[in-house]
């Protein structure tokens, strides 16, 4: 018998859960989730049926992410790059496949059983702008077109968990606003990501739109963007296309500001590393308090829930960051009263 080579099964599982940052699962599931909901479709069936279709796309998106940026993950991400180096790349690659291969069969059996044109176009949307995003277009290359595609990961889902049943009442009210006030979020906190990843971004020659804004701190912009979901919120409602009760997620505001300020303070790698880690915690509560906002039923409640403890559980056991430990937490909340850096003058 030849020896073993590679990790064992097992741990393959492992560094694959890890290296492919399942957590952000969380994200898409708890959309699709809620998306069902706004039509009273969301029973334990349909929650389940999302479980393997959400991790399969979490992780084929975060596969191709990882084989793409491979050159500069050396530089931002040395200690994911070595999980991915354990695993092996061409077993990464074979992930990516069997993962993609995965989402496109569950969504080829619901298009089957529930024709109509509204799920199968959103599910192309969902698998162009993931694999679109880190290859062919490559939209994280443009300065532009980059922030947008990062709204995905907390708007596409939710509208495809809309269109199983969709009737177009519900995609006018509340579908498209919550999508609206996603959106804008995902774009107020882009740049947080910059932030972390300068040096490897530098390496292949790609410029931040988000970070050129932050460097040259033109406050109305800066705050706009901050601001802006929160006012869609608010137009939402008085608009009657959202709930009142969505008016409870505007207290949100006070720590979208404060998030920002940290990262933009952040001078060190450890304080940048904290600066990151507190923006995907907030990302998430962000957006599982705005979605139950939105859509303020039980069974949305419920999802909420679970994907809550779930996100929790998978940060500190099966992400390779190990979640927000407290000392991240101390270091975010000194650079609160840093003194600003002289770019954000």
């Amino acid at each position: 018998m030849g020896a073993r080579t590679g990790p064992s099964a097992g741990r393959s599982v492992l560094l694959v859960a890890r290296s492919c940052s399942i957590r952000f699962t969380a994200y898409y599931w708890l959309g699709w989730a809620v998306g069902l909901a706004v039509n009273d479709r969301l029973d334990v069936a349909w929650a389940l049926l999302g479980v393997p279709l959400w991790l399969a796309y979490c992780v084929g998106t975060e596969a191709v992410n990882r084989l793409a940026d491979r050159a500069e993950d050396t530089v931002n991400r040395p200690e994911r790059t070595a999980l991915c180096a354990e695993l092996g790349w061409g077993r990464l690659t074979a992930v990516a496949v069997a993962s993609w291969t995965v989402f496109v069969a569950i969504g080829a059996a619901l298009t089957w059983s529930h024709p109509g044109f509204a799920l199968p176009a959103v599910l192309l949307v969902d698998i162009g702008v993931a694999l679109g995003y880190s290859i062919g277009p490559a939209f994280k290359r443009h300065r532009v077109l980059a922030l947008f595609a990062l709204t995905a990961p907390v708007t596409t889902p939710l509208v495809t968990g809309w269109a199983v049943h969709g009737t177009a009442d519900t995609l006018l009210s509340p579908v498209l606003p919550a999508v609206a006030v996603q959106a804008a979020f995902s774009l107020g906190l882009a740049g947080m990501k910059d932030i972390t990843d300068v040096a490897g971004d530098k390496a292949i020659g790609y410029s931040s739109l988000w970070l050129s804004l932050l460097r040259l701190w033109r406050p109305a912009a800066v705050y706009g963007l901050i601001g802006a979901p929160f006012l869609l919120l608010a137009g939402g409602v008085a608009a009657g296309a959202l709930p009142v009760v969505a008016l409870a997620a505007l207290p949100l505001a006070v720590v979208s500001v404060l998030v920002v300020k940290a990262a933009s303070r952040a001078a060190t790698p450890a304080d940048r590393e904290a600066a990151r880690e507190v923006m995907h915690q907030y990302t998430f509560g962000f957006l599982a308090l705005a979605l139950v906002a939105c859509v303020p039923a039980p069974p949305a409640l419920a999802a909420a829930v679970a994907a809550a403890a779930y996100w929790t559980l998978a940060s500190k056991a099966l992400h390779w960051s190990g979640g927000l430990s407290r000392l991240q937490f101390s270091r975010w909340t000194a650079l609160l009263t840093t003194p600003p850096l002289a770019d954000e003058h």
